[in-house]
């Protein structure tokens, strides 16, 4: 995807990727990104946990706004809640 969003950007288009794998978007050197320690597939969090949802949402659209250094990778500091893996009950 950090190929591609360098396209879109050639054709004036601000892009910020959503990354849950920090080494690899760090090679590769997208634009600009954000890493979440959620697994692979969850990058905005666990299905139906819309405040989550939200937060990441907001903060990756904080980066694109702000973000001037080519390949910039911010850290955001959200917690999965449970080891990777864990089933986790998200009716409770």
């Amino acid at each position: 995807m950090g190929l591609v969003a360098r396209v879109v950007e050639e054709a004036g288009i601000p892009t910020v990727l959503v990354s849950t794998g920090r080494d690899l978007t760090a090679q590769v050197r997208p634009p600009r990104s954000v890493f979440v320690n959620f697994p692979m597939g969850n990058p905005f969090g666990r299905p139906g946990d819309a405040a989550t949802q939200r937060k990441v949402l907001l903060e990756a659209l904080r980066a694109a706004e702000r973000c001037d250094e080519a390949g910039l990778l911010i850290d955001l500091q959200h917690d999965w809640g449970a080891p990777f893996g864990t089933i986790m009950d998200t009716e409770s």
